[in-house]
């Protein structure tokens, strides 16, 4: 046994007492004896047999207590047991032998050298620091040399004996080595190498060794093929304990990188601990040099847990100390306190031809009153696919416009730019608002034009794409920037723009909804708002999951919603056919389609095509030329068709959840009843059979983000580079949100006492460290 599993042998008596399944009179007598029983293993370690000692006296009693005195005792004996674990199954690395800083160039570390150091480099690795972060992909356990006889198939074994005898054999182009090892029961096992001609040169009859491997039965004989393998004189000299298991590149084999990183881990002792002390003590974390030695080369399973722990908890304070102090630094500057008097949103709102809802009332008050603070408001506004987004960031832009200020509005595509600008530009005429459309393939003329008039305030909102942010684009006096599909854009685009005013207000706006505790990490830098409501007496979408042969039933139904004057959406995957993929394209479709529809207009739109032919395509389904619009992704974002009724997605296990809940919004847009298909392949997977039938019983956008969480992971839903979201080793943002809540709130208990971090300059060294480049991109 090992003292590990002493120790959770001793917990599980306490268990047992606490639920009665072991009655007060025996409870003590039961927990002797099991200690009695592994006397050997206490007496091992220094110190132990006198603290089991008194862990014993403190039971001894226990019957002759009242029942709840009993339970409390029991509940104390869990904190004893956790006190020798961390006594007994942590381990700090030695110190170093040599005086390094921890910049020093992973080269010079021995059993380097030039050529493993540029393997090494392309893993991130360049000197002694970067060791410590460079995790195991996973662990084995070769605490325990074990018998030949209590090997069982499929089980990793350490296994002790003596080559007995060898035998070579060729089969073509491959040479077989085999070496038959026997343990001191006098049991064999079988070693076989595969084209490793280098073994015969250290391993010979005669000789004792230690090795590792998985052990195989095969016709009733035991063997190991291309096990790890010890020369040895004694069994005192087998390296045992958990093992690291590393990612490799050719040139690197996983004894090197043990090699190595025993010696670098040793100046872990040199990086000054950030993790402030009363978070160690709160949550019984360990510190830098011992959680590194447990991630990498950890005395027991629960060293590696309790490093492991660690590391997640500072995976999430840190990037929460870099988001909070972003905010940090937004809120001290000063904005533009803004005298709102509100008369013109009155005038817009008693013309509107619908009632808003309360939520978008609750989070146009919301967005108000950041704008009346003389902090720069930082504000998010999320809200699912035709919740009316864009009617709360009218009313902001009125009110902007009311108190003397421009406004910019960026937009991703400009498909989308010249809907939003035609929009705004009808409902905002009325109100004496003068709007105009910037866009790459604006005419230079145009564009000289548009510029003079911004700098001369004769526009007050500018609608646009990333022509927005060039640089001679020059506002006079820029108020209010709203940021549409912020997640289509990088961080360094969205602070070109707001660096166009002296600390404008900023609202960036998402149709992709994700739950509270992950937006507070993703967005912690932002106030968030949130549209929960649809607009009143639109109904909800029905969406159906059809296999591709049922496609004709389709096509019927279609013809009905047509004769009714409705439109209809086809997408498709690809533009063009493809060889390997086996996927209907756009192209292909339309011409199927076209003659399958004569009577209704057909039209193709995708990527390829320029932003006049697109804009063309749009107007032609808009002034309903065309009733049935044949289209690749590009209408996944804004597209406003109140009269579409029918979206056919075909192969729909192409798409990811959040991006099929896009194209689902672009149909329900009125009060009229809409259908989506989801059109598949005969051959998918009941795993992702499984995903859409949950997508299809849901239009809720959050509940669609968890289950497209769930199966694509934050990284590709989030997509790290445009959100600057850390790739964390071992937080895992969907399933931690309690430990994301413990970290935020302890990050902001900080703040509010040491706003500058005076107290913990180990602290802000190491965020400045990791996420430098982001926060000083806010001060540039």
């Amino acid at each position: 046994m090992h003292l590990e599993d002493f120790f959770n042998n001793l917990e599980l008596f306490l268990n047992l007492g606490l639920s009665k399944k072991i009655s007060s009179d025996n409870f003590f007598n039961e927990i002797y004896n099991f200690c009695k029983k592994n006397i050997d293993l206490i007496e091992k370690e220094k110190g132990l047999k006198e603290k089991i000692g008194s862990f014993l006296a403190y039971y001894k009693p226990i019957n002759s207590l009242s029942e709840e005195r009993q339970t409390k005792r029991i509940k104390e004996g869990f904190k004893l047991i956790e006190k020798l674990r961390n006594q007994y199954l942590i381990d700090e690395p030695k110190l170093p032998h040599k005086d390094l800083p921890l910049k020093t160039d992973i080269k010079f570390i021995k059993g380097v050298g030039n050529k493993r150091a540029s393997i090494m480099r392309e893993f991130g690795i360049n000197n002694i620091e970067d060791t410590f972060y460079f995790f195991p992909r996973d662990y084995e356990d070769r605490r325990e040399i074990k018998k030949i006889i209590d090997c069982y198939h499929g089980q990793n074994c350490l296994i002790v004996g003596n080559i007995v005898n060898f035998e070579e054999k060729k089969i073509g182009t491959l040479k077989i080595l085999s070496y038959v090892l026997e343990d001191t029961d006098n049991s064999i096992i079988v070693l076989t190498w595969f084209n490793q001609d280098f073994i015969k040169k250290f391993l010979q009859p005669g000789l004792k060794v230690a090795v590792y491997g998985t052990v195989e039965i095969e016709f009733g004989r035991k063997q190991m093929k291309n096990p790890d393998f010890q020369i040895i004189s004694s069994i005192k000299e087998v390296k045992t304990g958990i093992f690291p298991i590393y990612s490799l590149r050719k040139g690197l084999y996983q004894n090197n990188m043990r090699t190595i990183f025993t010696e670098t881990i040793e100046y872990s002792h040199y990086m000054k601990e950030f993790l402030p002390d009363k978070i160690l003590e709160k949550y019984n974390f360990i510190d830098f040099p011992k959680r590194i030695k447990g991630i990498h080369f950890p005395k027991s399973f629960y060293h590696l847990k309790k490093a492991k722990e660690t590391l997640k908890y500072e995976e999430i304070f840190l990037f929460e100390f870099s988001v909070l102090i972003q905010k940090q630094k937004i809120q001290s500057k000063e904005g533009i306190a803004k005298n709102i008097k509100g008369e013109l949103t009155k005038k817009f709102i008693s013309l509107l031809p619908f009632k808003l809802t309360n939520s978008q009332k609750k989070v146009f008050e919301e967005i108000r009153k950041d704008m009346k603070k003389n902090i720069p408001m930082n504000r998010l506004l999320q809200g699912d696919v035709g919740s009316g987004k864009t009617v709360v960031s009218e009313l902001a832009l009125i009110d902007n416009f009311e108190c003397g200020f421009q406004g910019a509005v960026m937009v991703p595509t400009s498909v989308l730019a010249k809907q939003q600008y035609k929009k705004l530009k009808n409902d905002f005429e009325k109100l004496g608002i003068k709007t105009e459309l910037l866009l790459g393939e604006t005419k230079k003329s145009d564009k000289k034009r548009i510029k003079e008039k911004l700098i001369n305030n004769e526009i007050d909102v500018l609608i646009g794409t990333h022509a927005l942010i060039q640089d001679d684009v020059e506002f006079k006096s820029l108020g209010l920037v709203v940021i549409d599909e912020q997640h289509r854009f990088g961080v360094k685009q969205r602070l070109a723009l707001i660096k166009k005013g002296k600390m404008p207000d900023i609202l960036f706006m998402t149709a992709t909804p994700i739950p509270r505790t992950l937006a507070m990490t993703l967005y912690g830098d932002l106030d968030v708002s949130l549209i929960t409501e649809m607009p009143t007496g639109r109904k909800k979408i029905k969406t159906l999951l059809v296999k591709e042969n049922k496609l004709n039933e389709i096509y019927k139904f279609i013809e009905k919603e047509l004769k009714l004057g409705n439109q209809v959406f086809f997408v498709y995957p690809l533009i063009d056919e493809s060889e390997i993929l086996d996927l209907k394209a756009a192209t292909e479709m339309y011409e199927i389609l076209k003659s399958k529809f004569k009577k209704y207009g057909v039209g193709l739109l995708h990527g390829k095509m320029t932003s006049d032919e697109k804009n063309t395509i749009m107007e032609k389904f808009v002034t309903k030329d065309f009733h049935v619009l044949v289209s690749t992704t590009v209408i996944e974002v804004g597209v406003d068709i109140p009269d579409a009724t029918v979206m056919v997605i075909e192969h729909a296990e192409r798409f990811g959840l959040s991006q099929l809940h896009q194209l689902r919004g672009r149909v329900g847009r009125s009060k009229k009843q809409a259908y989506c298909f989801l059109v598949t392949s005969q051959n998918i997977s009941n795993e992702t059979q499984e995903k859409l039938i949950k997508f299809a019983s849901t239009t809720n956008g959050f509940e669609v983000s968890e289950i497209d969480l769930q199966w694509r992971g934050p990284g590709k839903f989030f997509g790290t580079e445009q959100h600057g979201l850390p790739d964390f080793k071992f937080l895992d943002i969907l399933n931690d949100p309690e430990l994301i809540e413990k970290a935020r709130n302890d990050v902001l208990r900080i703040l509010e006492e040491d706003p500058h971090l005076k107290k913990y300059k180990n602290l802000k060294k190491e965020i400045y460290r990791r996420y430098g480049k982001k926060l000083k991109m806010l001060e540039a």
